[in-house]
């Protein structure tokens, strides 16, 4: 599989990652590169141009969650070793995966905890032994078995010199001759008489060989000549003499890794601040790809042209997680914030985010309502300027829990406060202030998701089992008396959900309700009914399983579920990845997993859209990447249209994506004479043209007409193509 730079804007059908690469742990020099291992994740800094370069699943890696990497001079080759075991060979710019390791079922703890390369030889010092990878012929060639008396031990490290093999064990240091033949006979191997006890490190200095297991937070390693010792500072020594120390301050704080590259630039890996460069022993730069500060994500949204990561979370809606780094947020060109608790007036645990007018109001599940505005905050609305009206859980004087905030068609702001009496909240327009009842006990009364749907009824999710209520305040704020209010459940008549254990919804474009559960979807097709005194009961989507019916996705636990501009239905699930549904939810379009797409992870906590491009955002449970979808939002009158690319050179075969159409438009395409080539229908705001003619084949060099048209003939326009063969 090629392996490429991640670029910073992706064509349709391709992927994105958005990982966070703030916690650096390890660092390796290849040539004119330097890796780094941060956040699970790796990229390089290429010297020449000083480029930051990401690498993931998306540029062609196995796996996810790096824990080494390091490289062999005599070969070329870089090796990567994962949290599972998997190992990913970088030879002549291709990657070859050695998955032998993480295939095998193995007793006990299976982890790797270093590399160490020899010529042509990667030394995996591991949980269950010494492995021995060939890096040329590309597979595993032995495997050591170290321990007195066949009592096997963990190995920590390795070190090889021109005689011997020395290895650090969970039960002291064992030696070898290199040279051996029987080196797999744990006889062959003898144990240290000096160090008894567990051995962290292995490594040579002006001085001799250092068992590190006296120091157990202070990491060394030997890089180009200099010896560095690195813990709370980096002692850097040359030919036994100490030449130099970088202390921790402003620019870093947590030091996890140090080294010397060959022009004598040191570069340290900082589990806060990323990838820093030192010159002369002086602090000059940072080279961390931008992202989010963390990959843990509870929410995501994209709300006017930015997207929201938000890295709150609890313990099943009770005990807090205490999280405090807030929310990030995506600007344009891929530009990072984070408001942390700190500029979130003490803020923690934020949930979701609801922005208006370019204003945005964030729920946090332990302190109220942040609002910011331009980077700042504005007010943090809590129980003494609301009039209590934002009241504390029923056991604190001090807690208020808001798990979800949405703004209705006139500018209201509502929100959901759990464990009280009036949980559903409102702040009018002109800041008034009026909370409702939905006459439940406020003991382990929690709240999810929030919704406000074409009618202007509210609906919430009660977590832990409860179901989900709906209630209409009849559009009077402020005046409960012609309230209603229903708690649905799974009764027939009162909801018929499929069951109460229900984790997301979302309204679609024909206003109708799909609600995710542990038991798959339901859709509620008529929810102005729900008050009606008629029938209004969510029903399941029948399909077709071989020679089988089923209900569908009703084996899935269904996360979420987000509405794209065609009215297609992307729904994350927990175990089995992503699906894109046909609008109705009878076809499957695409369904993604780790195993046959970039995803990251199989649990897919939220999923985001950038209808203006298409732009599919996934939150996963081990970071955030997206998918460049075919459909975007239709515009209401036919304006200009943009056609990317265009030209389209003779080197290009992938989509060509007609945007900026009204709804569902009809496109056909001719050459410059008038000869129908193409003819489809945009999804939603957008129309693919896979450039070739009705024949199948690549179309001829020349100018080829767009002519787009609404399914009434009313809008119309023209667009032209150059197309090169």
């Amino acid at each position: 599989m090629p392996l490429f730079i991640n670029a910073q804007d992706v064509a349709i059908g391709q992927w994105k990652d958005y990982l966070s690469y703030n916690s650096a742990s390890y660092i390796c020099e290849a040539e004119e590169k330097i890796y780094c291992v941060a956040s699970d994740g790796l990229f390089y800094v290429n010297k020449e141009d000083m480029t930051i370069n990401r690498m993931s699943k998306i540029t062609g890696l196995s796996d996810f969650g790096i824990k080494q990497v390091a490289y062999s001079e005599t070969l070329g080759v870089t090796a990567i070793t994962y949290e599972n075991c998997n190992i990913d060979l970088i030879k002549n710019n291709q990657i070859v995966n050695i998955s032998d390791i993480k295939r095998k079922e193995i007793a006990g703890f299976k982890t790797i905890n270093n590399i160490t390369i020899d010529s042509g030889t990667a030394y995996l010092s591991s949980s269950f032994g010494l492995v021995l990878v060939d890096l040329e012929k590309e597979e595993i060639k032995d495997t050591y078995k170290i321990g007195e008396n066949g009592n096997f031990v963990s190995i920590n490290d390795c070190y090889i010199d021109d005689t011997c093999i020395f290895v650090g064990t969970t039960d002291g240091a064992y030696f070898a001759d290199k040279n051996s033949n029987t080196l797999f006979d744990f006889n062959s191997w003898t144990k240290h008489p000096s160090f008894s006890t567990e051995v962290s490190e292995i490594i040579v200095n002006s001085w001799g060989m250092l068992f590190n297991n006296q120091y157990p937070y202070v990491k060394v390693r030997n890089s180009n000549g200099y010896y560095l010792e690195i813990g709370g500072i980096i002692s850097i020594y040359q030919n036994g003499n100490l030449i130099s120390e970088i202390i921790a301050d402003s620019n870093f704080s947590k030091i996890q890794d140090a080294w010397v590259d060959k022009d004598d630039i040191v570069w340290v890996a900082d589990s806060v601040n990323g990838l820093l460069k030192f010159t002369n022993f002086e602090y000059t730069d940072s080279y961390t790809p931008s992202g989010p500060v963390r990959n843990e994500i509870y929410s995501i949204e994209y709300l006017e042209n930015k997207l929201y990561q938000c890295h709150g979370g609890h313990k099943n809606f009770g005990t807090n997680a205490l999280i405090n780094d807030g929310v990030s947020i995506k600007l344009k060109y891929d530009e990072w914030i984070n408001y942390d608790r700190y500029k979130l007036g003490n803020a923690r645990d934020i949930l979701e985010v609801a922005v208006n007018n370019g204003a945005e109001y964030y729920s946090s599940w332990y302190h109220g309502i942040p609002k910011m505005k331009n980077g700042e905050l504005v007010i943090k609305y809590d129980y003494d300027n609301t009039n209590g009206i934002l009241d504390t859980a029923y056991y604190s004087n001090n807690r208020i829990r808001i798990s979800d905030i949405k703004f209705d068609s006139e500018g209201n702001m509502w929100a959901l406060s759990s464990e009280v009496n009036h949980p559903l909240v409102v702040k009018t327009k002109d800041d008034n202030w009026h909370s409702y009842s939905i006459n439940q006990n406020q003991v382990g009364l929690f709240f999810d998701d929030l919704l406000i749907d074409s009618y202007n009824q509210k609906w919430g999710i009660m977590s832990r089992g409860a179901g989900i209520f709906v209630y209409n305040d009849n559009n009077t704020i402020g005046n409960p008396n012609d309230d209603q209010y229903k708690i649905l459940s799974m009764n027939i008549g009162n909801g018929n959900l499929p069951s109460l254990q229900t984790y997301c919804f979302a309204e679609d474009l024909e206003g109708e309700i799909w609600v995710g559960t542990d038991n798959g979807i339901a859709v509620f097709y008529d929810p102005g009914a729900v008050f009606s005194g008629y029938n209004f009961d969510a029903q399941q989507i029948l399909i077709t399983e071989g020679d089988y019916g089923q209900y569908l996705l009703s084996e899935e636990r269904v996360k979420c579920i987000t509405i794209d501009g065609a009215n297609r239905k992307w729904v994350g699930t927990e175990k089995s990845g992503v699906f894109l549904l046909s609008e109705d939810g009878t076809e499957e379009i695409h369904h993604f997993t780790k195993e046959n797409s970039p995803l990251f992870d199989n649990n897919i906590i939220d999923i985001a859209i950038n209808n203006e491009n298409g732009e599919v955002f996934i939150g996963t449970e081990k970071g955030l990447l997206s998918y460049r979808s075919d459909a975007t939002v239709g515009v209401a009158t036919q304006n200009s249209t943009k056609v990317f690319p265009n030209p389209v050179k003779e080197t290009y075969n992938g989509p060509i994506a007609i945007s900026g159409l009204v709804t569902d438009a009809n496109i056909k395409i001719t050459d410059i004479s008038g000869n129908l080539v193409f003819e489809t229908f945009a999804n939603g705001g957008q129309a693919i043209w896979n450039g070739k003619n009705k024949n199948g084949e690549r179309s001829s060099t020349g100018v080829y007409l767009v002519f787009s048209t609404d399914l009434y003939g009313e809008q119309k326009m023209v667009s032209k193509i150059l197309f090169i063969h």
